[in-house]
């Protein structure tokens, strides 16, 4: 069993809708679903009526039932024209009941009503999974009401589906099966952090959404049809993640959900990050910002150097405000109009540890030669780090040429050593036969 319980989705609010799911299912378990000794059987039939709403007693049905036998017929003809009336406990009423019509509260309240501890903690893992990442995205209110929505309609199908016969169902599991099929078309690329248990161990390991969400459904078919494709817990999954699909589809395609262009959709037709109308939208708000930002900073100061001191200024504002491409575009044109002027170490310190952190190492590889340059500060460690960026990039001439000009002079014995060590497996990666593009 594949266990989630977080993920590497971006989020933009707290889990409050999902704790507070979680809460009402608890309280709902130890207030209806523990055994009440007071409470009267469920599956005991009070008495049977007929099409015309007439009532008969277990008596009278059993007698029909004796003369049925006596006359070398089946029984079982009864159940066609005399319907079982049963003694409903509050739990039985709170359940998802069959053959009863429709009973619309428990198309709301059979989601909360859970079998069993297992049953409960099981579902209320996945609920925290799936809702950390769904409410993460939509927010408490729009989440809590696509849950209650696909568990209502799951529940009509399900009771509708199962009109002609008698049982119940209960537990969360259909609207959380809608909900996994959300999270498949809003964040496929992302991972879940999940736990497998293999006996008394567990390991934890990162799996990509849409792989989990293969797995569930896949598994959920093939014991579906193993089980003589009835009615079972199986087929109220598959229900679910069928009601939560075209929800999650019409969400997406409608712009009501940022997914950053990374969603299913955009997965299958090879356009990452570029679909997203709501990403566009931001994307032109920021560029129209810096224009304007941009517009000022093009009236220059009469004096010099207060443009200068302005334009600074300017830069740790962009830095501080997270906008390093900004920045960088800031510096640039400080340098193009005073070729005496340079970044401050802090300012392309920060900067360039933004790019690193970020993975983009093709912005960061210029600032960090440029920090190289102009600051003693942390030289070597920049200078490793350089080195160790190309040999990961294939390209172990480059960093051999540029470990050639270092002046060894300058370097201490560790840092002599660890030159050495890179160089060492700088030449393995050409003697390996790496082909090297610059």
């Amino acid at each position: 069993m594949l266990i989630p319980y977080s993920t590497d989705a971006p989020i933009y609010h707290y889990p409050i809708a999902t704790v507070t799911l979680i809460v009402v299912n608890v309280i709902f378990f130890f207030s209806f679903c523990l055994p009440n000794e007071n409470e009267v059987d469920g599956s005991e039939i009070s008495h049977f009526v007929d099409r015309t709403g007439r009532s008969y007693s277990m008596e009278e049905m059993e007698s029909k039932a004796n003369e049925l036998i006596e006359a070398g017929e089946s029984p079982d003809e009864l159940l066609e024209e005399y319907k079982p009336v049963f003694n409903f406990s509050t739990a039985d009423r709170l359940m998802l009941q069959y053959g009863q019509g429709y009973l619309p509260w428990q198309w709301c309240t059979s989601m909360f009503m859970h079998q069993g501890f297992g049953h409960l903690i099981g579902n209320m893992v996945f609920l925290w999974a799936f809702g950390l990442l769904l409410e993460g995205k939509l927010g408490w209110l729009v989440f809590t009401l696509v849950y209650l929505a696909t568990g209502v309609v799951q529940a009509f199908l399900v009771q509708t589906l199962m009109w002609f016969s008698h049982g119940a169902a209960l537990g969360a599991s259909g609207a959380i099966f809608s909900m996994m099929a959300l999270v498949v078309i809003f964040a496929p690329l992302n991972n879940f952090e999940v736990l497998l248990f293999f006996g008394f161990r567990a390991i934890t390991f990162e799996l990509p959404i849409l792989m989990f969400g293969f797995f569930y459904v896949a598994m959920n078919v093939a014991f579906f049809f193993l089980g003589g494709a009835d009615m079972s817990s199986e087929a109220l999954h598959l229900i679910g993640f069928l009601v939560g699909a075209p929800v999650g589809l019409i969400m997406l395609t409608r712009g009501y959900v940022d997914c950053e262009g990374y969603d299913i959709i955009s997965h299958l037709t090879g356009r990452e990050g570029k679909r997203s109308q709501v990403g566009k939208q931001a994307r032109r708000q920021r560029a129209a910002k810096q224009t304007n930002q941009t517009t000022t900073i093009a009236a220059p100061a009469q004096d010099p150097a207060q443009t200068l001191s302005l334009l600074n200024r300017q830069v740790d504002q962009a830095i501080g405000q997270g906008q390093f491409d900004l920045a960088v575009a800031l510096q640039n044109k400080i340098c193009e109009s005073n070729p005496d002027a340079r970044w401050s170490q802090p300012q392309l310190a920060a900067v360039m540890q933004h790019y690193v952190k970020a993975g983009d190492m093709t912005k960061a590889i210029p600032l960090i030669e440029l920090h190289v340059g102009m600051f003693e500060k942390h030289r070597f460690l920049l200078q490793s780090k350089l080195i160790k960026t190309w040999l990961q990039q294939q390209r172990p001439r480059h960093a051999i040429r540029y470990m050639r000009g270092l002046n060894a002079a300058f370097l201490s014995d560790s840092e002599k050593a660890e030159i050495q060590k890179l160089a060492a497996f700088a030449k393995k990666q050409i003697q390996d036969g790496v082909l090297e593009v610059e």
